[in-house]
């Protein structure tokens, strides 16, 4: 097929979108002709790896707006990249055009960005569009607003747009025209539906790459050796480090347990004041901003992986704890509850914050105190993981534009008998 990708973040060795948008296109073009319209930002670091593994099925087309203020100020803050992203969509669409009476693609997909809030243009294309993995209509459960402080003002203005998205008559265009849309969690998957979506389907937008999946090095009996949980994430209050802190301090402090937390953010200062109040500052190890290619190590060096993530729509770092069969303590609500299958982690529900602190000290209890629960969940979360390998990712999505390419014959040829 000829396929044309949009990903406004595009980037290889990176997580979330860019590597996303990066992975999911390298591993199709080993079947297909794979065009990506990208933002003109990443070319440097994409043509650097392309100089070190040439790949001639794989095309880049560099888009930017047409205001180089918004262009250079975008990627400094969040509500300037949204009004750049209004303006580049704009610009994709023109290119978009373009590159279709030259090429002639069989069909668009629009990966990121995956949010409902912004829906694309492409749909005006006559060819099909895919759209997703979406996500964005997931939103902070308001019993646990004492985590965002100052901040609860701004998550209770998302989550009152969020409710009022459905009925923006741009999201209601798009989803009536996209021959297949891709969902990351059940919230958005009715979002979707209700906006009047025809063919919505849970695809999360997480993946495990190729060197997350060698077998990890077996981890030795550990009855009288420290434990490690890790917890990794930005700083900020969706992520929520401040459940995970709260979880740990209620695990017995004889035990041989300490917290490793990768990554930082504006909050590090005020959540390490936390550990410091409830008595674990010596066991909690603050690591700082830990480089994507660092990452493997520390899962490896690991026993248990915790996320608490308030709002999500998947959780990259979910997949490569999985990959690197570690067993998960999680929240069982959007993308996490429904990455982590039961048998390779502890869900825990969000009723309430007191109830969710107590349910996840508990889970990690049972995973310390049972070396042989960390082993059968180890397993299959290893096993789990190799379904969300990359390679498989492009063979679903190759299915799926097979798919879409038939039912888009049929109906032009329904359409053609009945004229």
């Amino acid at each position: 097929m000829k396929i044309l990708l949009v990903g406004h973040a595009c980037a290889p060795n990176r997580g979330s979108e860019p590597g996303l948008t990066w992975q999911l296109a390298w591993h199709l073009s080993r079947r297909h002709d794979v065009w990506v319209m990208t933002n003109a930002r990443f070319r440097e670091v994409i043509e650097q790896q392309l100089k070190a593994t040439p790949n001639d099925k794989l095309h880049f087309v560099w888009i930017k707006t047409s205001s180089d203020y918004l262009n250079r100020r975008a990627w400094q803050s969040e509500r300037i990249l949204r009004v750049e992203y209004v303006f580049w969509q704009r610009a994709v669409l023109r290119e978009a055009s373009r590159l279709h009476r030259r090429y002639q693609f069989d069909l668009v997909h629009h990966l990121s960005w995956g949010t409902i809030s912004a829906p694309p243009l492409l749909w005006r294309l006559p060819i099909p569009m895919v759209w997703g993995p979406v996500g964005g209509a997931q939103t902070t459960p308001r019993a646990y607003r004492r985590y965002f402080g100052a901040a609860w003002r701004k998550e209770l203005m998302r989550t009152l747009r969020v409710k009022l998205v459905t009925r923006m008559p741009r999201l209601r265009r798009t989803v009536r025209n996209c021959a297949l849309i891709l969902s990351t969690n059940p919230e958005t998957t009715r979002a979707l539906e209700a906006a009047g979506a025809r063919d919505v389907r849970f695809h999360p937008n997480i993946g495990v790459p190729a060197e997350f999946l060698a077998p990890p090095p077996a981890r030795p009996a550990r009855s009288n050796q420290e434990l490690t949980i890790l917890w990794a994430g930005r700083l900020i209050p969706i992520k929520n480090l401040a459940l995970a802190l709260e979880a740990f301090s209620k695990i017995d402090p004889g035990m041989r347990v300490r917290l490793r937390i990768a990554g930082d953010g504006p909050l590090k200062v005020e959540l390490q004041r936390l550990a410091e109040k409830l008595g674990i500052a010596a066991r909690a190890e603050f690591l700082g901003a830990v480089p994507w290619p660092e990452m493997k190590r520390h899962y490896q060096e690991s026993d248990i992986f915790l996320f608490t993530s308030l709002r999500d729509s998947s959780g990259q770092v979910l997949a490569e704890a999985m990959a690197s069969a570690l067993p998960i303590v999680t929240l069982n609500h959007q993308g996490a509850g429904a990455i982590v299958p039961a048998e390779a982690g502890i869900r825990v529900s969000v009723e309430n914050p007191e109830s969710t602190v107590d349910a996840l000290a508990e889970g990690l209890n049972r995973l310390i105190t049972s070396q042989e629960l960390r082993q059968t969940m180890a397993e299959a979360a290893a096993a789990h993981a190799q379904s969300m390998s990359w390679s498989q990712h492009a063979e679903r999505m190759t299915e799926c534009y097979a798919e879409v390419l038939a039912q888009t014959r049929l109906r032009a040829e329904f359409a053609y008998a009945t004229v």
